[in-house]
């Protein structure tokens, strides 16, 4: 990320969790672990406070953020703090969730990290090896565009690339 990027994501972390950040530690990443399910759960399960940043065919770059700590189970929590958000870096534009009662993430072992109710941010397998993520505006407000996060809204796409992170804050 450049740093304009760096500061407009840190930013809106440290706002909405209204704490500053301490460190940001790689827990994840999708071409050096693995891109199955399975890798993503056994590095990033349990654990709060996590950015996703995804690079998709197209070089169109993306993610989001979440207290929310990955499961491996069936879930679809819903944020009712409000503070899962996801982004794009190519438009410089943060998206949130439309209202507390919308579903912040999808948790299951078939998938890697989900932001909405498998619509806004969905991966299914492996996104390096074959076309299995999909992004399609639902669970987040957009403000009308629709194409924020990919080209390529509701159909699979490849990713060249995908990092999972945990944002450890400063107590005071």
């Amino acid at each position: 990320m450049k740093r304009d990027e760096n500061n407009m994501i840190f930013s809106e972390i440290q706002n909405k969790m209204n704490k500053p950040i301490k460190e940001i530690k790689k827990l994840y990443q999708a071409t050096i672990d693995g891109g199955e399910p399975l890798n993503f759960h056994k590095r990033c399960n349990n654990i709060p406070n996590t950015l996703v940043l995804i690079k998709s065919e197209g070089n169109r770059r993306f993610g989001g953020f979440t207290p929310i700590p990955w499961k491996s189970y069936f879930s679809k929590p819903e944020d009712i703090q409000n503070k899962t958000f996801i982004f794009s870096l190519d438009n410089k534009k943060i998206y949130y969730l439309k209202s507390k009662d919308s579903i912040a993430v999808f948790q299951d072992e078939g998938y890697g990290p989900c932001f909405g109710y498998l619509d806004d941010i969905v991966i299914k397998g492996n996104p390096i090896k074959e076309k299995c993520l999909k992004t399609n505006p639902y669970s987040f407000d957009y403000k009308g565009d629709q194409q924020a996060l990919s080209e390529s809204n509701n159909n699979l796409i490849k990713a060249l690339e995908y990092e999972v992170f945990q944002v450890i804050f400063n107590h005071y």
